[in-house]
């Protein structure tokens, strides 16, 4: 009989020992908390996944919702000059100019 037929039927758990009673409770204690980290586990997964799926799909939206900003020639030509003093007019080429959110993202 194992230990943990031992713990469910009270008459039995009345007459043994303490280190049985303790080693009963360490095993449904290990039991307990490889069951809650396991189930846990699959609940972190599933939200990952969630977040992955659902993410992709509101970022696709928010590219296809947000048309790009057009730029007038006066002020992409201040922005070339700028990058290019700070360069020290060092030759390079401006492929495009977007608009940046705060914080530079």
């Amino acid at each position: 009989m194992s230990i943990i037929e031992k713990l469910q039927d009270p008459e039995i758990l009345a007459t043994l020992p303490v280190a049985e009673k303790l080693s009963g409770a360490l095993v449904v204690m290990v039991l307990g908390m490889a069951t809650c980290i396991i189930i846990l586990t699959l609940i972190m997964f599933i939200v990952k996944l969630m977040h992955f799926v659902v993410g992709n799909a509101e970022r696709k939206a928010e590219k296809a919702a947000a048309p790009a900003a057009e730029i007038d020639p006066e002020t992409a030509a201040a922005i070339v000059s700028a990058v290019t003093e700070m360069e020290g007019g060092k030759p390079f080429k401006v492929r495009s100019i977007r608009q940046v959110g705060k914080g530079g993202k």
